[in-house]
């Protein structure tokens, strides 16, 4: 089984019921492909790496902090593209993503992180997108 990141605008309502499930995930990669080398440079990786997993409770998401400025408020990140991580509601992980290896040895993870502290200041893109109605 293959997936595909979501897009918060054409699959709210798809995001909303994954993100109901008792065992949801949900993968944010955030970044700024117009003026942020990395972030052009790694979001095809990312997208690669989304299609190659076949975990159902996992929803991958690409927000670029223009196009999707709505959903993230006031919030800039220091460092780009910035990975957030969350499970069953709660944020588990923030990172920045240094690289995305498309063919990691087996066993091997294939992104490379630079592990942040979570902090009050991240925008709860969970509670965001498990409100069924958010983009009605």
């Amino acid at each position: 089984m293959q997936t595909q990141a979501l897009d918060p605008w054409n699959d709210a309502q798809a995001l909303a019921t994954r993100l109901a499930r008792p065992q949801a995930e949900l993968l944010v990669a955030l970044g700024a492909e117009s003026w942020c080398q990395k972030c052009a440079a790694l979001r095809p990786a990312f997208e690669a790496l989304c299609a190659q997993q076949a975990h159902a409770d996992l929803s991958w998401l690409w927000l670029d902090l223009e196009d999707h400025a709505e959903f993230l408020g006031d919030f800039v990140p220091e460092d780009l593209p910035l990975l957030l991580r969350w499970r069953q509601g709660r944020l588990q992980q923030v990172a920045v993503l240094e690289a995305i290896d498309p063919t990691p040895a087996p066993g091997a993870l294939p992104e490379r992180l630079r592990e942040l502290p979570i902090s009050a200041e991240l925008p709860d893109l969970w509670a965001a997108f498990s409100a069924r109605n958010w983009a009605a």
